[in-house]
């Protein structure tokens, strides 16, 4: 049974995927870390986890990081992970990373994201040795290489709801341009556990607020995986998300041309063959929902195509938390330890 320690525990990201490791028939959680709330029982912290873990938040000089465990997940902030990388690569423990520190194969793609990054202020990259060795986390696209890799780096939120819903076309060499006009709608989760006046109730509720116009740091990686798949030429996203007055959940409505015409029939066809097997993607015939994946690692993906076959919109739908955080870091943990992808991930999505 792998041991899992959680590095950043008390944060929203921790949680939850300290929630799915609780249910998970084949992990087992040895050790929490958090510079928060250290010296209290999890269940102090959080009182929903009342009888199913009981576990006291240590430091990270009391639990010794990557020690008592067979794989480190780090739900922390940007370069967190890079201050232990060497010593846990040393030592043959692997680890998955929430923050950018691991997503991009070379230190140039890591500084244009860390450039775009508001909290970063140091572009070059701490353990640049080490970045080969990652994958990135995106299962569906990446599986082989995360099977193998002793580092795996998260994606983004948005990230992930976008590579997911455009891959296909990408992939494909069907995008004019290689330009994607993207909108995105999330809520407040998403800015983490930490209060800021964005967050206050009376400014976020009935609410829509903009926000990184065209400058958000998850377009680079974005932009970077979409750029290279399959016949694709590069790729430009131009991209605006919002905040609004919800909790959970990312919709990205996604607009481009075709190289060709094509026929709506014809395109589903194209997602549906893509993603054929993969039992986290669905392709829906109607609109997804914000909600329509609430609580699950479900990526909800449907289009409409123009009359004239020539302009498409594609949107997508995933619950922030989960497939756009602590789900992927679930179904990853599967993949690095050849387990049953889905185990601890076969949840039904919450509706209303």
């Amino acid at each position: 049974m792998p041991r899992a320690q959680i590095v950043g525990a008390t944060g929203y990201g921790g949680l939850g995927v300290l929630e799915l490791l609780l249910a998970h028939p084949d992990f087992e959680v040895t050790s929490l870390v958090a510079r928060d709330d250290a010296g209290r029982r999890i269940d102090e912290v959080y009182p929903h986890l009342t009888g199913r873990c009981a576990l006291t938040v240590q430091t990270a000089e009391e639990a010794q990081v990557g020690s008592g465990c067979d794989v480190v997940v780090f739900a922390t902030p940007e370069r967190v992970s890079q201050t232990y990388a060497k010593a846990l690569a040393d030592a043959g423990v692997p680890f998955i990373d929430y923050s950018g520190d691991f997503r991009f194969a070379s230190a140039a793609d890591y500084a244009l994201y860390a450039a775009r990054h508001p909290s970063v202020r140091e572009t070059a990259h701490g353990a640049e040795a080490l970045l080969g060795r990652a994958a990135y986390g995106v299962s569906e696209l990446f599986r082989d290489r995360i099977a193998s890799a002793p580092i795996v780096g998260n994606p983004g939120c948005f990230a992930i709801g976008m590579i997911l819903g455009l891959a296909p076309l990408f992939a494909g060499g069907a995008v004019e341009g290689g330009s994607v006009s993207v909108s995105s709608v999330s809520g407040s989760s998403g800015a983490g556990k930490k209060p800021a006046p964005l967050q206050h109730l009376s400014h976020l509720n009935d609410n829509v607020v903009p926000y990184r116009v065209l400058s958000h740091q998850h377009v680079i990686e974005s932009e970077l995986t979409l750029g290279r798949l399959g016949k694709a030429k590069g790729a430009t996203l131009d991209f605006v998300p919002h905040v609004i007055g919800a909790t959970r959940g990312i919709l990205s409505t996604m607009h481009l041309r075709l190289t060709k015409s094509a026929t709506r029939d014809a395109l589903f066809a194209r997602y549906r063959e893509y993603f054929e097997g993969e039992r986290f993607v669905r392709i829906l015939d109607v609109p997804p929902m914000l909600k329509g994946q609430a609580g699950s690692n479900y990526c909800d993906i449907s289009l409409v195509v123009s009359e004239d076959g020539r302009r498409v919109v594609v949107m997508s739908s995933i619950d922030n938390l989960m497939k756009g955080q602590s789900g992927s870091a679930m179904q990853n943990l599967n993949i690095m330890f050849g387990l049953d992808e889905g185990a601890g991930l076969d949840r039904t999505p919450q509706y209303p």
